[in-house]
């Protein structure tokens, strides 16, 4: 079973999931499943059970997702486990908008299937789902979130639909991050690895500087040989510097400071 695909094929599920697409989640699941809700006791066992229930619940809600981070680890050659650990924005008919901090545990393994020309093939199959509502964190709390309040108020609805990047950090997580909310990348001295410094923090990835660039060259704005700003989040321009919506200043070589404020003023960016 190759972990690639398989992170590949639960981030296709969740995606499409929250844009009411359904398909790819049944086509997925074993006859064998189990489903384990956010809910105390809700559970449901078998793939017929599952589709029928889930074909049986209508309703108006839309949803948007926030950035992903993927963990995947392997005890067995023919098992993975994935844990997705995502935002989730669900649309209200009413027009309000609640945010959920949610954690999503995929247990993939490989059936042996009797193909219809008669030998055997094996086909990764879900034969477990667990979601979970991560609590806020309260330096009160150690194990058991007993110190929070269920906040009833609206949450801001996203205000479009983003461009989302997926990467690879150092420690072996995927993580797909929206685009906007990367501030710049900066390359690590002495190492084959780049640091992504984001709103929520910093993620170390391997890869170089070219790579990430010719990659998304519509996103990012090279400024310096260690450098890749997100133009969105430039706060000043000054000689041959640039600060950033986080108060980081990054240098700019005098040879490229006229190109660089030249681009950063183009309309495009």
């Amino acid at each position: 079973m190759k972990t690639d695909e398989i992170i590949r094929l639960s981030l296709l599920i969740i995606t499409e999931y929250y844009k009411n697409n359904l398909e790819p989640f049944f086509r997925y699941v074993s006859d064998d499943i189990l489903w384990i809700g956010p809910v105390a006791g809700q559970q449901i066992r078998g793939r017929g059970n599952l589709i029928q229930t889930f074909m049986a619940e209508k309703n108006t809600l839309t949803f948007t997702m926030g950035d992903i981070k993927v963990t995947c680890l392997s005890p067995h050659a023919r098992v993975r486990e994935v844990l997705l650990h995502y935002d989730i924005y669900t649309h209200y008919p009413s027009g309000n908008t609640l945010m959920h901090d949610q954690r999503l545990h995929f247990t993939w393994s490989e059936k042996k299937i009797k193909t219809a020309d008669g030998p055997y093939t094996y086909i990764p199959q879900i034969i477990c789902i667990h979601i979970s509502d991560a609590w806020p964190y309260d330096s009160r709390d150690t194990i058991y979130p007993v110190h929070y309040e269920k906040l009833s108020e609206s949450t801001p609805a996203l205000s479009q639909q983003e461009n989302y990047i997926t990467v690879r950090s150092s420690d072996g997580c995927i993580h797909r991050i929206a685009a906007s909310g990367i501030i710049y990348i900066a390359k690590v001295k002495h190492s084959s690895r780049l640091m992504l410094n984001t709103k929520h923090g910093a993620i170390a990835v391997n890869g170089t500087m070219s790579g990430f660039e010719k990659e998304h060259p519509s996103i990012f704005l090279r400024i310096h040989s260690g450098y890749l700003v997100n133009p969105s989040h430039v706060r000043d321009v000054r000689r041959f510097a640039l600060t950033m919506s986080d108060g980081t200043e990054l240098p700019v070589p005098e040879k490229k400071y006229t190109l660089v404020k030249k681009q950063l003023w183009r309309p495009s960016l």
